[in-house]
């Protein structure tokens, strides 16, 4: 077995990098963290089991035959804010606080603090209370 990186916050999670990570904030296990592009993390933040932050591309390097370099683009990530199993956050993005991002989403574009985003791509369907942490879905008026 390969022995993986040293990090403070999880043994089974991969970073690159140096990210920025705020105070109280866990990394669940088999997350990739890359920093190689830039990445902040806030205080406070939980990422669950499998999700992935990426500062970085080699798409455009890989079908222009080399020809183009590797792209990077920082990633921000905001106070308290909870990213869900397996979910993806591509590089240039920024995250609010307070944000909720749901299970399997794939986050391509900035995301407004207190928001609940879910899908491929992502996109907000709700907002957050901060003081509650609850959820509240667009036109769901149900108590």
């Amino acid at each position: 077995m390969t022995d993986l990186p040293s990090n403070p916050y999880n043994p089974l999670a991969w970073f690159v990098g140096d990210p920025v990570i705020g105070e109280g904030t866990w990394i669940g296990p088999f997350c990739l963290i890359d920093g190689s592009g830039g990445l902040v993390i806030g205080r406070g933040c939980d990422l669950a089991a499998g999700a992935q932050v990426y500062t970085h591309s080699s798409a455009r390097r890989c079908a222009s035959d080399r020809a183009v370099e590797v792209e990077y683009r920082p990633v921000r990530i905001g106070d308290c804010t909870f990213v869900g199993a397996g979910a993806v956050i591509l590089m240039g993005v920024t995250v609010g606080s307070h944000c909720v991002i749901g299970a399997g989403a794939v986050v391509t574009s900035d995301i407004p603090d207190r928001s609940l985003a879910v899908g491929v791509p992502a996109r907000v369907v709700g907002e957050v209370d901060p003081a509650t942490g609850e959820t509240r879905r667009y036109g769901d008026d149900s108590p």
